[in-house]
């Protein structure tokens, strides 16, 4: 209780962020839906985000030491270069918040900022994998408390590994990439069709997948064996001690892992521990505090015992 972080999610059309000790400890939380995210209007609605969150600071030594932004695509040296869900690249957030706040800001891609979660609260594995399963897939890489990130900030970008040469059109230019396929968002695309109809909810996903409903079983079968394809080619590159998934799906019903486990069974695969997320859906905000925290302490494999969950979503 030292000093305070402040950790923002930037998702496709929502905005998850908090308020919080270095421990983890919530403090405050703010959760926005159905939100536009673009060059002109980001920086402002940040700057409101943030104040909000400031307001709701308790008295510590050191106040806020630090910002961390999860965004949806890939980032290098705090900046973004690309993301196939909003048009910020090469916009200077960082710059411009930091002059604002006068305390480090950091950019990151959301799938290594569950994986620092992860692995700081949570797991006690030292070589990890998480691979987060929303609109798009990416795999946050850990190696002893690194995280790994390549020439380019585009280490564990197995959403855009190729599983069906000439297929579906990607974004990033590829045809064919896993996301494509496997992702909440292809999963949710695929039902639509086949039910034909414009929307479901996610709880009636998991309702009619629960109740044995045949076209959401067939689906979401089919997303596992994908998703297993991609999986078996992350362990059989990278070799990690476990891979957690995050995926709103398998939070709900942890017993799909056992699913996927049965479709990895190779020699390569076998020995890899695969487990469901504990944070879930607030992965990516608590390795945004983990960053502030190991920045700030200097401690680059920071290890910190997991605290309480339980967060009260104030809704705005």
């Amino acid at each position: 209780q030292a000093a305070l972080a402040i950790s923002i999610e930037l998702g496709e059309n929502y905005i998850q962020s908090c308020l919080a000790y270095l421990n983890g400890e919530i403090i405050h939380f703010i959760e926005e839906h159905n939100t536009e995210i673009d060059k002109q209007t980001i920086i402002e609605k940040l700057k409101t985000i943030i104040d909000e969150l400031v307001s709701k600071s308790p008295i510590t030594p050191n106040n806020l030491i630090g910002i961390t932004l999860g965004v949806h695509g890939v980032t290098l040296n705090n900046q973004i270069t690309f993301s196939p869900f909003y048009n910020l690249d090469n916009l200077n957030i960082q710059e411009q918040l930091q002059a604002h706040y006068l305390c480090p800001v950091y950019l990151e891609n959301e799938a290594n900022l569950s994986a620092i979660g992860e692995y700081t609260f949570i797991t006690d594995k030292d070589r990890i994998i998480n691979l987060n399963i929303k609109t798009g897939i990416g795999a946050g890489v850990i190696h002893f408390g690194k995280l790994m990130t390549g020439t380019h900030g585009r280490f564990g970008e197995v959403g855009h590994t190729i599983i069906f040469p000439g297929g579906r059109e990607c974004p990033c230019g590829n045809r064919g990439c896993l996301e494509r396929y496997a992702s909440a968002k292809a999963l949710y695309r695929s039902i639509k069709e086949r039910m034909n109809i414009d929307f479901i909810e996610g709880d009636e996903l998991i309702r009619l997948w629960k109740a044995g409903d045949p076209i959401i079983t067939e689906e979401v079968l089919k997303v596992i064996d994908y998703l297993s394809v991609g999986i078996n080619n992350l362990i059989s590159s990278y070799d990690p001690d476990e891979v957690i998934i995050n995926s709103a799906l398998f939070n709900h019903d942890p017993c799909l892992i056992e699913e996927l486990k049965k479709r990895l069974n190779s020699r390569m695969t076998k020995e890899t521990k695969l487990s469901v997320s504990k944070l879930t859906d607030k992965a990516i905000l608590f390795g945004g505090i983990a960053v502030v925290a190991s920045r700030y302490l200097n401690i680059e494999n920071l290890k910190l015992p997991a605290v309480s969950l339980q967060i009260s979503n104030e809704n705005v």
